[in-house]
This record gives C-alpha cells, sequence and structure tokens, in this order.
C-alpha cells in the first residue's frame, strides 16, 4: 500500500466513524425525548437513544473502507482501491454532514450549556484515540531516529526490523485507536456518562498495551532474522 493509500483510506475510516461517536456524545445533552425535522418540514418525535441509530449508519462506510485495506494488502484491489477509498469517504461525508448538523440543531434547539453538560475527560480519551490513529498511519514513512517511532533495542540495530514493525504498527496501531475511540463511546452510553476518568485510564492501558505488542513483535522478527542468518552460515559452511 503506498503512503497516499495509506492517508486516503485512514481519513475515509475516520470520517465513517465520526458520525457515531458525534451522536453518541451528543446524547448526554439531549433530553429524554427529542424532536428531528424531516424532508416535509414535519417534526418526528423520538427517544434520545432511537437517534443514535442514525449514527450507526456511518458503519456502512467504515465496514467498507476495513474490507478494502484487507483486500489491498492481498493484492487483490490493486487498481480500484483508491476509488473505493473516495466512494466511501463521500458516504461517509454525507453521513457526517448529516450528523454535525443533527448535533448543532439541538444545541440551539433545547440551549444546552456545554461547559457544564460535557464529559471532557470521555471527550479527552476519544480525541487522543482519534489523533493516535492518524498519526499512526505516519509510521511507515519514519527513518530510524532517536526520537519519534517504536524504540527498543531491536529496531534501533537492525534497519529491516525497524522498517516491518513500523509498517505493522501503522495498521495495529490505527485499528486499536479507532476501535478504542468507538468503544469508548459506546461505554459513555453505559457509564450514563459518569467516571469520564474510567476512559483516560483504559486509554493508557490501550497505548501501553501497544507499546508492549511492538517490542514483543520486535522481538520475534529479530528472532526470525537470526534463524535465517544461521542457517544461511550453516549452509555456507557445509558448502
Amino acid at each position: 500500500m503506498s503512503n497516499k493509500e495509506r492517508w486516503l483510506s485512514s481519513a475515509a475510516l475516520l470520517v465513517a466513524i465520526l458520525p457515531f461517536i458525534l451522536v453518541a456524545s451528543s446524547l448526554q445533552l439531549l433530553p429524554d425525548r427529542i424532536v428531528l425535522p424531516t424532508v416535509n418540514g414535519e417534526e418526528l418525535m423520538l427517544s434520545k437513544y432511537q437517534y443514535l441509530f442514525i449514527g450507526l449508519f456511518g458503519g456502512i462506510p467504515a465496514v467498507l473502507m476495513v474490507v478494502a485495506r484487507i483486500l489491498r494488502a492481498r493484492r487483490l484491489v490493486e487498481r480500484n482501491f483508491t476509488f473505493m477509498c473516495i466512494a466511501a469517504l463521500c458516504v461517509g461525508g454525507v453521513f457526517l454532514l448529516v450528523s454535525v448538523y443533527g448535533v448543532l440543531y439541538h444545541i440551539r434547539m433545547y440551549d444546552i450549556d456545554l461547559i457544564k453538560r460535557f464529559d471532557f475527560f470521555g471527550g479527552a480519551a476519544v480525541i487522543a484515540s482519534l489523533l493516535g490513529g492518524m498519526l499512526s498511519t505516519y509510521f511507515p514513512q519514519l527513518r530510524r531516529n532517536d526520537v519519534f517511532g517504536l524504540k527498543n533495542k531491536y529496531t534501533m540495530s537492525d534497519t529491516r526490523i525497524w522498517t516491518k514493525v513500523h509498517h505493522v504498527a501503522a495498521d495495529v496501531y490505527l485499528g486499536a485507536f479507532y476501535a478504542f475511540a468507538v468503544f469508548s463511546s459506546m461505554l459513555s452510553i453505559w457509564l450514563e456518562f459518569r467516571y469520564g476518568w474510567v476512559h483516560l485510564i483504559l486509554w493508557v492501558c490501550v497505548a501501553t498495551g501497544l507499546i508492549i505488542w511492538g517490542r514483543v513483535y520486535s522481538y520475534s522478527l529479530s528472532k526470525r532474522l537470526g534463524n535465517a542468518r544461521d542457517k544461511i552460515d550453516t549452509v555456507s559452511v557445509e558448502e
């Protein structure tokens, strides 16, 4: 996957999951029964949890993008991958615009005070996850350095390990952080938007787990390369 394809697909996936996150986050601000405007000018009354289903439509382009990335990794849709990303981005963008309009409409309609009612701890965890997922897309472009990246004694000792680990980590970090952003939004609903500090603790656990994964994966690559070198040396000695 080229860098252009990686960034485009990551952006499409981000846009696809944002409608659910926005709608889920807005539930803490809404009354139990809300009014939705319709195309013909009439008003539709429904519960705020029924309103959540609007955000679930964003799962359509998200699933499309996940499948497209899997197929691209297996080199089955090399020519059409960019068009699939653009299609998912356009569909997700429509759902996102509808979700943003709905959130702003209800904030204005019910004169909601965001400062008093919004769970900023949970929101911070979600934003950190989304930023972490997008920034991980840059991993394959990182050259070995002493400042940024998955630095351990294995990646710093061999350029091949550094390159392989960061290519795989781009997908692992993206999937983990985006999945946590969605999970955190669902957890907020289950906790009734209380105990926001729980989201930050869980985020730290996820980030720590990813760091540990990077070290374990680097170690396994180092062992594999070491075994391969031993086999080559053995064959050379025998010849």
